[in-house]
């Protein structure tokens, strides 16, 4: 019994409030097909061995909105409880960076990137991940100098929107006292 008398207890089950995992990995698949090049974590110390490559980075924070999430109630397997699904759309961002040693690959590859999110890649990301393109930003340079070897890098920030679903169960009411 739970403090209100009633039988069982309330837990979050079911959903990852958000499945960054599974955008991670729907992001890198679609840009590996359509780029036919590495696309590594920016953090990653295993870059690949030859150029041209993909870095990508989570950026920020994943804001959510100042309102309270959608709540429906959905039915449970068990008789003695209801399922509550919160529902959120929350906005993240990434950035996205096109290496290689000649500049005018990085900015072609860029630009091939940048068309992927804004045209070709929105509906796979949208099926597979839950994940609206709302903005792909202004492609930029964003060369470094590693030794006395210029990397060329030019890159973008993408910013997503996604779908953020928690189911909390809850135990049904059997009886109420009305003393």
């Amino acid at each position: 019994m739970n403090r209100y008398g009633e039988k069982g207890a309330s837990c979050w089950t079911v959903f990852p409030m958000i499945d960054l995992e599974r955008i991670r990995s729907s992001i890198t698949t679609g840009l590996v097909t359509a780029m036919t090049m590495p696309v590594v974590e920016q953090d990653d110390a295993s870059v690949p061995a030859a150029y041209p490559f993909i870095k990508y980075s989570f950026t920020g924070s994943v804001l959510f909105s100042d309102k309270q999430p959608a709540v429906t109630v959905v039915p449970s397997s068990s008789p003695d409880e209801i399922i509550e699904r919160y529902t959120e759309q929350p906005i993240f961002r990434m950035s996205f960076i096109s290496c290689s040693d000649q500049k005018m690959d990085s900015l072609t590859n860029a630009v091939r990137m940048h068309d992927w999110f804004r045209i070709l890649g929105r509906d796979e990301l949208k099926l597979n991940a839950n994940l609206m393109v709302v903005l792909a930003g202004e492609i930029q340079n964003r060369d470094i100098q590693i030794g006395s070897v210029w990397e060329r890098r030019t890159g973008f920030e993408v910013t997503f929107k996604t779908l953020s679903v928690v189911d909390r169960k809850q135990t049904t009411i059997d009886i109420i006292n009305w003393n």
